[in-house]
């Protein structure tokens, strides 16, 4: 793989609006709407090809460029779609490549295995199994949208299934299992209406899970909502993650990551007393019934925290990492910080949150600006008159 020195997070991130940066025949493009658009560029077999890969806030970044190089360049050496000086022979198939793949992660500290093992188990193994790795095309691809859109699978879903079979491909071309990865088109998403609770609806559910039966439901709520952390990081953190003295949270395990997650001082003090009397390894949320014991999901319990607090919307786990981020917003923190508090890998996913904070503000400037002047009635009866 090529050695990048200009296509840099942070030389892109200081990209003004119409400016490019090109380097080994891609291409990023800052847009005027502050979005990045991905190209590629290259001169293959005496052939020139251009073509425009995606933008960034629909989760195109450089690896799928490359990826398109890469499929280019294998297509001149070999028809079999890159199989050549491949590690692997051309008969293995999704479903071997898969077990491999999820066994690979979980030797070398992965990340999202739970998630991954979940979509390729239920969804990819079962439709794509039987495919050759080696011969995987968009067309395979389309059939499988086909066929989870009748399974009644919205768009998102279908794109997380893409990114775990994209990331099994991509890991198979780094041990040089696979020379070449198809594309696979990406699925447009509605732009959904983002729901957060409000400030007044945060402490009324935060009340519901202190009053509820299952010990584990405040401490979830008192995490999520307060960090805005994964529903899966959260169940994952054990006893010597916490350290209320630093006001600091490890996470361990996340899909961005391992990293370190700064709480507030109300959280820390909350953690510091729940944790003071557990052993280092103990998990937050346990749980005897599990095999790995620890609790497979918060879902029913925090549904039911919900309907007690007597919130009417559609909330789930994740609609608290909306919440926090959005508050966040509100409250005038900038889309870095918040990038950085919710681990996500794009800046673009953080401006959702403080582009609706701006326009909540630019239309509270337009209602004062409209208001604060008032017509007098003499005003408008000559109007009337005039007209």
């Amino acid at each position: 793989m090529s050695s990048f020195v200009k296509l840099t997070r942070p030389s892109m991130r200081a990209l003004k609006v119409g400016a490019s940066l090109s380097e080994h025949g891609i291409t990023y493009t800052r847009l005027a709407n502050g979005d990045g658009r991905w190209a590629v560029n290259v001169m293959v077999n005496r052939q020139r090809h251009h073509q425009v890969i995606g933008l960034e806030s629909e989760g195109y970044t450089r690896t799928q460029a490359e990826d398109v190089i890469a499929t280019l360049k294998a297509s001149k050496r070999t028809a079999s779609h890159g199989v050549q000086g491949s590690r692997q022979p051309a008969s293995l198939t999704v479903a071997t490549a898969a077990d491999d793949y999820l066994k690979y992660l979980k030797n070398h500290d992965g990340k999202d295995i739970t998630s991954k093992t979940m979509r390729f188990t239920e969804h990819l193994k079962p439709h794509l199994g039987t495919k050759y790795v080696a011969r995987l095309t968009d067309d395979d691809w389309l059939a499988y949208v086909g066929k989870r859109k009748e399974e009644g699978a919205s768009a998102g879903t279908i794109n997380r299934e893409r990114s775990a079979l994209l990331h099994m491909l991509n890991t198979m071309r780094r041990r040089r299992q696979l020379a070449a990865v198809p594309l696979l088109a990406r699925q447009r998403e509605p732009a959904g209406k983002l729901v957060y609770l409000s400030p007044a609806e945060s402490q009324r559910l935060l009340r519901a899970a202190e009053r509820d039966q299952s010990l584990l439901a405040h401490p979830f709520v008192m995490i999520t909502l307060y960090t805005g952390l994964r529903h899966s990081a959260a169940l994952n953190l054990r006893a010597r993650d916490v350290d209320a003295g630093r006001r600091i949270l490890w996470i361990g395990k996340d899909k961005a990551g391992r990293r370190e997650q700064a709480m507030p001082q109300i959280l820390a003090e909350y953690l510091g007393e729940l944790t003071a009397d557990m052993a280092p390894e103990d998990l937050l949320f346990a749980s005897a019934r599990a095999k790995s014991g620890r609790a497979y999901q918060m879902n029913s319990i925090f549904a039911r925290c919900v309907a007690r607090a007597g919130i009417t919307k559609h909330v789930t786990p994740h609609t608290m990492r909306h919440t926090a981020a959005t508050n966040a917003a509100q409250a005038g923190i900038d889309a870095a910080t918040i990038q950085a508090m919710g681990g996500w890998k794009t800046r673009a996913m953080a401006e959702r949150y403080t582009h609706a904070a701006s326009m909540r503000d630019a239309m509270d400037t337009l209602q004062h600006r409209l208001t604060s002047r008032r017509v007098t009635p003499k005003l408008q009866r000559r109007s009337r008159q005039t007209a």
